[in-house]
């Protein structure tokens, strides 16, 4: 029998593994299907750590709002956004700012729609589908423009996804979003790299590949083109325990053996 709860809609594809799924089930959600959970296990298997490595991004984006806010800016688009769990954007951001606005936007369908529901009576978040690689059609959306004031700093995220598209797609994509954008915002990236000491990610790169079209582990200078003109905050690009850490011992003994780079940039 096919598997088929009841969150999976006509338009949810069920017959290849999904981004927005995989990531749930590392999280350990529950919106997410066999395929998904497969594939999850083998990257798993070909790198134990993924697991300690996807709760670090999430702890670097909650650091990363607060900074934000810390900022100034309290308005947040979360690009390629996922399902929305436990400590998600807006979570973080209206536990510290009650009026902190949020826009998820993800072309999952299942993302979409558990992020509505989840959101339903939240009227400063909202999800909405699309395509980040589609800057117009994404800051057309309604969803978008009810919530956030575009004339004024907004803080937009981009964490686990960007290694899924090439440069040839993301690089065009971001310098329209970074023109688009007011002075004051914020760009928040978190991305594989090719630059981990221990193989990991070259071993879930060869794990993802079978799935999908594309996984890019990218340099500390390619990332670092990802930004533009936007100036990095301290401490510049670095491995996520190393960004801005609560206190020095959170970085720990080998900050390396988290295979992403991460950075937050600033529009002047």
């Amino acid at each position: 029998m096919t598997e088929s709860p009841a969150w999976v809609t006509p338009d949810v594809d069920t017959s290849q593994p999904s981004i927005a799924r995989l990531y749930d089930y590392l999280l350990g959600g529950t919106h997410n299907l066999e395929k998904d959970r497969a594939l999850g296990r083998e990257a798993i298997k070909a790198a134990p750590g993924i697991i300690m490595l996807i709760r670090e991004s999430r702890k670097f984006l909650q650091r990363a709002v607060r900074y934000a806010l810390d900022q100034g800016v309290d308005q947040f688009l979360d690009l390629g956004s996922g399902i929305p769990t436990r400590g998600s954007v807006h979570e973080t951001a209206q536990s510290l700012d009650p009026q902190a606005k949020v826009v998820y936007v993800d072309r999952d369908p299942t993302a979409v729609a558990h992020g509505q529901y989840l959101l339903s009576a939240n009227p400063r978040a909202t999800s909405v589908r699309g395509d980040l690689l589609d800057p117009d059609a994404t800051l057309a959306q309604p969803g978008v423009g009810a919530l956030l004031d575009l004339d004024r700093p907004v803080a937009m995220l981009l964490l686990s996804v960007l290694h899924f598209f090439g440069d040839d797609d993301v690089l065009p994509a971001l310098a329209e979003y970074r023109r688009r954008l007011a002075p004051g915002s914020l760009l928040v990236v978190a991305t594989a790299t090719s630059e981990e000491q221990d193989g990991s990610a070259t071993r879930v790169q060869d794990v993802y590949s079978h799935e999908f079209a594309t996984f890019e582990l990218r340099s500390r200078d390619r990332v670092a083109a990802l930004f533009g003109d936007y100036e990095l905050a301290e401490p510049g690009i670095v491995f996520p325990t190393q960004w801005r850490p609560a206190k020095p011992s959170d970085v720990g003994a080998d900050p390396t053996r988290y295979s992403y780079l991460v950075g937050v940039g600033c529009k002047h």
